[in-house]
């Protein structure tokens, strides 16, 4: 039977050779796209998996330095909006330990570069970016230290006594090798998961659809077998090895269209990182799992649609109407809307979708089983609604096998629900980055001083540090020199001290000049007359949100400061830049002469002196990645769903190609047929999709309502979804219509056959 399965498979015609090809492409288009996710997913995981040395915590640097461990300074900087981080550390005795991607640790007067950092110290001028490090580069890092190949990290080695004078420096024993604390890594594996099953729930209808194509004409020829005395488990292997033999190939076509791909995928940012290509890469796990899982599904979605066949030869031609779906098929539907609304009502921004999850898996899975009812309420609507002799033939097929015919569409219909999350959410998301502020203080940069823990200070008179910012001859020092540079607008902030400071007032925390809040006219304006005002600028100097780091913090209302500026510590120092050159040579100035930015903690980054611009970039690169990632799952879901499209009308055009080649016999136009095939699959995709969508929208304005600040405005749908949701229709119908030429020629009256 095996041996008569690979014949029939292999050597019975063009009708089944032309299968063969179509299931064999189905197959691969799926399996190529699942490894490339599955590659995608296995480096974001390394990524978050791997060692963070960067979270290293030690201990308070003794004042008698020790014989053993290191001392230890970690902060960032930055160039041209990418973040460079750099570990200043020097070897206290024998024994030191060293950090990853190193043999040995850099000497006195040596730093050592990552092979991103190394090109563009090379490739710029030093007084933009080389003289942040001083010395000499002395080799590379390797990949161990990094997240991927454009990752820019200096080690830079420095004599004991001179490091223990940098504020922030540390005594460490031991490096640490635990994964980072997972700050945005739960939200982009949520992420991940919902892409995987965006895209995952297509592929595997796509492989299902294929492998089911032209089922009736396959049924006919394997009741013939049984007629002349082959028994139902001569029908199983025959079956079989016919949707083993073309998932196999299609597996191993798939594996080998992502093997020559994986090059240009290890050389995508798809998630904001360039990874590392030998982690661009299912595990062997993964190959395996789709060798062996997609045969065996395929010949069990074979298996299944022969079931008539296998319980009676005659099966086939003794087909009845089955019963229409019953309204049970919405429950699931509705199972997973609640299950939603419940993870909604439980969930927060500490952890975003996690309780939503379960509730979106079982509302994807809802959604596909009840379509068939769906499809069927509209057939039987348009059979009322509707006249002519094109909508009575489609309406009628689809309310006697509405399963059949929705199947066709169900890919595109998970394309929509998707689509509409990401255009409902994604314009929400960009909403809470924009900043009114942002574009007028793109070009300003900020450098704060204040705010250093005592505990972190270097031996008292070293650098003139206080916790209230740079003492005053510090501060005008440093104010003197940015004021050298050409190209820039110097605006010092200054600490207002609560002890004996007869202009103190509670909720004031600083003191600016009014002559350079003029220039800075969208942060605020003093009261007419006045020289300089108390502020409370703390969120101007330490908060990360746009919204209140931009915001005016001066008006009428803020009290006169009399006394001389000249008398108080420099809390941060504002630097409007007139182009990219000089705000990287200011920001090389003041990393050689600002005192360094002090880590808030393990795993987190201290604030390097950077332009408004780059802080609402990189948050908004947030929302911009987040899209990115869904726009590529609709993307992929779209494309597979359309070849499913394709695959499932072609096959039902192959079955019906005796009844439409006897209807154009008796006179039935090439024109109604066609409008027969495209009603077919535009009724089903329309009731699914209204449904879809409105479940989706539903869901996103609960998210938006559970996670977005209070009074952010119920989101409406852009552009951007109307054009993707055009796009996705156009797609289907492209799809619909490649098929509509195959019914000419198939129908032909020289086609007809009265066997």
């Amino acid at each position: 039977m095996i041996r008569l399965g690979l014949r029939l498979v292999l050597n019975s015609g063009r009708e089944a050779l032309t299968r063969l090809i179509v299931t064999t492409l189905a197959v691969a288009a799926g399996v190529a796209l699942l490894l490339a996710v599955l590659a995608e997913f296995h480096a974001f995981q390394s990524d978050s998996n791997r060692a963070c040395w960067e979270c290293t915590q030690g201990s308070a640097l003794p004042g008698t330095l020790p014989s053993r461990g290191e001392a230890w300074n970690y902060n960032v900087d930055y160039y041209q909006g990418r973040t460079i981080e750099r570990l200043d550390l020097a070897a206290l005795g024998p024994g030191a330990p060293v950090p990853p991607g190193i043999s040995r640790l850099p000497g006195p007067g040596q730093y050592l570069a990552s092979p991103a950092l190394a090109h563009l110290i090379q490739a710029v001028p030093r007084d933009q970016l080389g003289d942040r490090f001083p010395g000499t580069m002395a080799g590379p890092i390797g990949d161990a230290a990094l997240t991927g190949p454009d990752e820019l990290v200096a080690y830079v080695g420095y004599a004991p006594s001179a490091l223990a004078r940098v504020p922030g420096t540390q005594w460490v024993g031991a490096i640490g090798t635990r994964p980072g604390p997972e700050v945005f890594t739960p939200f982009f594996r949520y992420a991940f998961g919902t892409g995987v099953l965006a895209v995952l729930f297509p592929v595997l209808i796509l492989i299902s659809t294929a492998t089911r194509m032209a089922a009736a004409r396959r049924e006919e020829r394997f009741a013939a077998l049984r007629l002349v005395g082959a028994t139902p488990g001569d029908i199983s292997v025959i079956a079989s090895v016919d949707s083993v033999v073309s998932a196999g190939l299609g597996t191993a076509v798939g594996i080998g269209v992502f093997v020559a791909v994986r090059p240009a995928l290890a050389a995508a940012t798809l998630t904001g990182t360039r990874y590392f290509a030998a982690t661009v890469t299912p595990t062997a796990w993964g190959y395996l799992a789709l060798l062996v899982a997609v045969p065996l599904a395929s010949a069990a979605a074979s298996l299944l649609a022969l079931r008539r066949v296998r319980i009676s030869p005659l099966g086939v031609s003794r087909r009845a109407t089955p019963p229409p779906p019953s309204p049970w098929r919405l429950a699931p539907l509705a199972a997973g809307i609640a299950l939603f609304i419940d993870g909604a009502l439980a969930t927060s921004i500490k952890r975003i979708g996690a309780a939503t999850y379960p509730g979106l898996l079982v509302t994807l899975i809802g959604l596909v089983i009840a379509g068939p009812w769906l499809t069927w309420a509209l057939a039987r609507l348009g059979t009322r609604v509707l006249s002519g002799a094109s909508p009575l033939l489609a309406t009628r097929r689809l309310a006697d096998d509405p399963k059949a015919e929705f199947r066709a569409v169900r890919g595109l219909v998970l394309a929509v629900f998707l689509g509409t999350i990401v255009g409902t959410l994604v314009p929400t998301l960009d909403q809470q980055v924009a900043t009114p502020n942002s574009t007028a203080l793109s070009d300003v940069l900020l450098d704060t001083f204040a705010g250093i823990e005592p505990s972190t200070l270097p031996p008292a008179g070293i650098s003139g540090i206080t916790p209230a910012g740079l003492t005053p001859q510090a501060g005008a020092a440093l104010v003197s020199g940015l004021r050298t540079f050409g190209g820039t607008t110097v605006y010092p902030l200054y600490s207002l001290p609560q002890t004996a400071n007869p202009n103190y007032q509670d909720d004031y925390t600083g003191v600016v000049s009014c002559a350079a809040l003029r220039l800075l006219a969208v942060l605020g304006q003093c009261a007419p007359g006045a020289q300089a005002v108390q502020v409370n600028d703390e969120s101007l100097i330490h908060s990360d949100n746009p919204h209140d780091s931009t915001a005016a913090f001066v008006s009428a209302a803020n009290p006169a400061y009399t006394g001389s500026l000249a008398t108080l510590p420099l809390q941060a120092v504002l630097v409007r830049v007139n182009n990219a050159a000089t705000l990287e040579r200011t920001r090389t100035y003041l990393a050689t002469h600002a005192p360094p930015q002090v880590s808030a903690g393990p795993g987190v980054a201290p604030t390097p002196p950077r332009t408004y611009g780059e802080a609402v970039a990189i948050r908004s690169g947030r929302a911009e990645l987040t899209q990115k990632l869904f726009d590529l799952a609709v993307t992929l879901t779209i494309v597979v769903a359309g070849c499913s499209l394709a695959v499932s009308i072609g096959g039902g055009l192959v079955d019906r190609k005796r009844p439409f080649t006897l209807l154009r016999v008796a006179g039935t136009p090439l024109g109604t047929l066609s409008r027969v095939v495209l009603l077919e699959a535009v009724l089903p995709l329309a009731a699914a999709v209204v449904a879809a969508a409105g479940i989706a929208y539903g869901m996103s304005v609960l998210t938006v309502i559970r996670l977005a600040p209070p009074g952010t405005p119920v989101p409406a749908l852009n552009g951007t979804y109307w054009a993707t949701m055009g796009i996705g229709l156009a797609v289907a119908l492209a799809a619909i219509c490649v098929t509509l030429p195959l019914l000419g020629r198939m129908t032909t009256p020289a086609s007809a056959r009265f066997e």
